[in-house]
């Protein structure tokens, strides 16, 4: 029993130890990636969780503005408004153009009932954000949760007109009218009330709220006629709409108007018949018709005068006038046309006709009518302008229905009958903006500010049409003008602003940024802390390569907004593109320390930094470029142009173990990048280690399959192989022997660190027996200028000389000189000649020549030989192409040596060409050929004519 228990002890306490290793030992998240678990969590609606996991962000790092705001909206989420307040407002203490926070702030107070906090939030929101939608939209919702409603219209009316099309502020609108409409008829101000309730239905003729209230509306106040014309109205949307007709059937009751009621009542149930309530209503109705009119009705009486007397004008007008009054317009139109078939020109029952035609919305016809009439009175101004009122109602008819050829003739006509009647040409104008025929507007406009020269609807219009028309110049000169007459209304300077705005971004978009900036400028002489156009001028000149503007406006900007990042990061690059890269690092280590998290701070400050560094690199200042670069990595250690600049640097300066480091780095956290596996290459080859190169250019290779890599690689590959095969081939021919010789060449060569060694064994026939000679070769590195070459060769006489030694000592010299000094030493035909030989080389880029003299002491001759070598390099210095010259019998000349004791005192010309080409750095072959011309007397000369055939294979 002990035993088990002690061992189960020790299992609950290595649990134990496990779980609070894994505690200690686990990876504490930072505040960003806090707050992105607190984001998902709030949109998972898990609001608790999000709240613990925002509480310990902040306890990370406690100026987190964006973690602030979200520990707000959660608590807001959770119904706990004191502390939603007290997050929101330190966002505001701390970042005041924070435009989120206002949001935020107008909802914790509106939700708290406290409209005063949240007006104020709303205006010192659009003091940082003028004109933003969204805040002036919160705006009227503060006005309107206030009551104050005659605020809420003028801000209503100044949303319309900025956002006219935007589906949202119209709905707001709508919404807001509605509000204030039950206000206005809760308190019995039933005039207000019809006012609130025919806006909202004028922005949206289908909202069933605003037609239901004004048909109320109307009934309270006795309008029967309206309320029926209203719903006449809505019937003619909508004709078979149950409560549309049950509702017109009730004010029909209400009038008394049985006989219609009736006769509208089998309307009803011939589309419902089924329906109760319909039913029910049919004895009623005739059971209240019964009584009403049993008790006389005036207008039975006087038809039926009529019936009996049918000219009595009395009883005529008192129907016609009761049929008005009870909303019977067809009845009373019937009467009046029974009156006129009598009296057609009766100028009483034409202005009937005309007032039943217009409460009709017949405004065409009631025109035409009003027409007659004041033809017969052409000097009363009261038909005058009751003409012109029926045309233009009957145009705003046609208009609405966009029959725009029809609606322009009746303003026409309403002008002709008044010229200055401004809703008229008002309305001309609108018919031509709505058809897109801004010109025609304009002359409209034009005319009628010779009428009203100094009209704001009129200005204001003009001012709009030659925005869209981009003639910005004309339309702020027009808003110019009404900001002279109207200085206090702010609205004129937003809009003038506005007006250069959008003329200097468009005239940047045409690529004109002289006039563009003109513009912005304008806008800053109006409003020298105009946000906007300080941005684009600083842009503007930065990207024209005028970086002291862009300067100045930066500075100028920083005057009001002196915390602004995105201003102080607009310095920063314009003072980088000024090569001020001291002062531009200064303020992006400034934003970097601000914003930590911030990767676009970051980004820029070691942009600035490269940027330094490549200009200490191009001005040779290695070291302060190394520095920098290393600042660099000390931020970002994944940064590959610090990298690579840095690698560059290091292999210059030949520190390849450095390099080599950073190298490696690269390719750790780019592992597919070619670059930096070709980097790692060539420091390896600058150090000599070939395999390790050779396999760095592999894998280069395999993620780069190109030319110019495989030839690197197989380039490398060929510093690894350490064996060279050689097969050698010179054929001489003569034109004063017509026996041919023939030398055949093996070789074999070993590459070693500091050069190579070989051995060579030549053979060669003759008719008296086959020549064998033997060499040795010997290239020795001392330094990287100063090199040796040696020879020594023996063979059995029978064709080539006995012995011949030979050495020589190659240093190079600046501008790629280089100069040798050797020896030769030969032994033919018991012959002894001992040579000294100088030569110089130099080489331009492409192109290599050799001069080299020989002085040769054969006893007791002496002799000179001089021979002038010139190639063209090609492929990476593989191929070449040699041509040679030469006077005199050199003792480095293999074709001859047999014959030197005759030839060295002789007259010789030689020249050559030749031709060698390697292949993948491994096999080598060449031709060459030469042409020897030997004086033998004033008067004889002899040709030799050698090719040489070469061929070599490292392995």
């Amino acid at each position: 029993m002990m035993s088990s228990l002690k061992y189960i002890l020790s299992g609950a306490l290595l649990c134990f130890s496990m779980q609070m290793q894994a505690q200690v030992f686990k990876k504490s998240k930072d505040a960003d990636q806090l707050y992105d678990e607190a984001v998902k969590e709030t949109k998972q609606q898990h609001y608790e969780k999000a709240i613990a996991l925002s509480r310990e962000a902040l306890a990370l790092r406690p100026d987190f503005t964006d973690q602030e705001l979200l520990l707000g909206r959660l608590y807001m989420l959770t119904g706990q408004p004191s502390l939603a307040r007290k997050y929101v407002k330190e966002v505001l203490t701390k970042d005041p153009r924070y435009r989120d926070a206002y949001l935020y702030a107008i909802n914790i107070e509106l939700g708290a009932k406290q409209y005063y906090e949240a007006e104020c939030f709303a205006d010192e929101g659009l003091y940082y954000f003028p004109g933003d939608k969204d805040l002036l939209l919160k705006k009227l919702g503060v006005l309107d949760e206030g009551t104050k409603f005659y605020q809420a219209d003028n801000l209503a009316q100044t949303l319309l007109d900025k956002y006219a099309s935007d589906s949202t502020v119209r709905r707001t609108a709508t919404g807001h009218y509605l509000l204030a409409g039950q206000y206005y008829r809760n308190r019995r101000n039933y005039l207000m009330a019809q006012q609130q309730f025919e806006k909202a239905l004028l922005l949206d003729p289908d909202n069933e709220e605003a037609r239901i209230a004004i048909n109320n509306l109307y009934i309270t106040t006795g309008s029967y006629t309206r309320a029926i014309e209203q719903v006449n109205a809505d019937l003619t949307a909508n004709p078979g709409s149950y409560d549309l007709m049950m509702r017109k059937l009730g004010l029909l009751q209400e009038t008394h108007n049985y006989t219609e009621a009736l006769a509208w009542l089998q309307q009803i149930l011939k589309r419902y018949p089924n329906d109760a309530k319909a039913r029910a209503m049919d004895t009623q109705l005739r059971m209240e018709a019964a009584s009403w009119y049993a008790n006389a009705d005036p207008y039975l009486l006087y038809q039926s005068v009529l019936e009996k007397e049918p000219g009595n004008r009395e009883a005529l007008d008192k129907v016609i006038g009761l049929s008005m009054s009870r909303g019977a317009y067809r009845e009373a139109l019937a009467w009046i046309n029974k009156g006129l078939k009598s009296n057609p020109n009766d100028s009483r029952l034409l202005g009937l006709k005309m007032d039943v035609l217009e409460s009709d919305r017949k405004f065409t016809e009631a025109a035409a009518i009003a027409e007659v009439l004041r033809r017969g009175n052409s000097s009363s101004p009261d038909l005058r302008s009751r003409y012109a009122a029926l045309k233009i109602a009957s145009g705003r008819d046609y208009l609405a229905q966009q029959q725009y050829d029809l609606a322009i003739p009746e303003f026409e006509k309403a002008l002709q009958a008044d010229p200055k009647d401004s809703t008229a040409m008002d309305m001309i104008a609108n018919s031509y903006i709505n058809q897109k025929e801004r010109g025609k507007a304009i002359e409209v406009l034009d005319r009628a500010l010779t009428v009203y020269p100094n009209n704001r609807r009129f200005l204001l219009k003009k001012a709009s049409i030659l925005t869209e028309m981009g003639q910005h110049d004309e339309a702020a000169a027009i808003m110019e003008q009404l900001l002279n007459q109207y200085p206090a209304d702010g609205k004129y300077a937003a809009s003038l602003a506005e007006i250069r705005m959008n003329a200097g971004r468009i005239l940047m978009q045409a690529e004109e940024y002289t006039l563009a900036a003109g513009q912005f400028r304008a806008v800053l002489e109006q409003e020298p802390s105009n946000p906007d156009a300080l941005n684009y001028l600083i842009n503007l000149h930065a990207a024209t390569e005028q970086p002291d503007s862009a300067l100045y406006y930066a500075d100028k900007a920083l005057q009001y907004y002196p915390d602004n990042k995105d201003i102080l990061l607009k310095k920063a690059g314009v003072l980088t593109d000024m090569k001020r890269y001291e002062e531009a690092n200064a303020i992006n280590y400034q934003l970097m320390q601000r914003y930590p998290f911030t990767l676009k701070y970051r980004t820029a400050y070691t942009d600035g930094l490269l940027a330094a560094g490549t200009a200490y690199q191009r001005n040779n200042a290695t070291d302060s470029a190394l520095t920098t670069f290393r600042q660099v990595l000390t931020i970002n250690r994944k940064d590959s142009m610090a990298l690579l600049y840095s690698i560059n640097l290091l292999n210059a300066k030949q520190q390849y173990d450095s390099a080599l480091i950073y190298a490696n780095q690269g390719i750790k956290y780019y592992p597919d990048n070619v670059t930096f596996l070709q980097k790692r290459a060539v420091i390896l080859e600058n150090q000599k280690q070939y395999e390790a190169a050779a396999t760095a250019a592999d894998s280069v290779v395999r993620l780069s399959n190109t030319p110019a890599n495989n030839d690197y690689a197989d380039y490398l590959r060929s510093k690894t192989l350490k064996d060279q095969f050689g097969m050698f081939f010179l054929h001489s021919s003569y034109d004063y022997n017509s026996t041919t010789y023939n030398i055949a060449t093996l070789e074999y060569r070993h590459f070693i660190k500091r050069g190579s060694y070989a051995a060579r064994l030549n053979y060669a026939g003759r008719q008296q027996g086959t020549g064998l000679q033997g060499e040795v070769e010997l290239y020795y590195n001392h330094t990287s200028k100063l090199y040796s070459y040696a020879l020594a060769t023996y063979s059995n006489e029978l064709v080539f000389p006995k012995m011949r030694l030979a050495y020589s000592l190659f240093k190079t010299f600046k501008h790629d000189i280089e100069g040798e000094l050797g020896v030769r030493y030969l032994n033919a035909d018991s012959s002894h000649s001992v040579s000294g030989v100088v030569s110089v080389a130099k080489t331009w880029e492409e192109f290599w020549v050799n001069f080299r003299a020989y002085f040769i002491s054969d006893s007791p001759e002496f002799y000179t030989s001089y021979n002038l070598t010139a190639r063209y390099h090609m492929n990476r210095h593989q191929d070449y192409i040699q041509f040679n010259a030469g006077l005199g019998t050199s003792p480095d000349d293999r074709s001859r040596l047999i014959q030197f004791p005759k030839l060295a005192g002789l007259l010789t010309r030689s020249v050559g060409a030749g031709y060698q080409k390697t292949f993948r750095y491994r096999t080598t072959v060449g031709l060459f050929g030469t042409w020897i011309n030997q004086k033998i007397s004033n008067s004889v000369f002899q040709n030799q004519y050698d090719i040489y055939i070469t061929l070599q294979r490292k392995f």
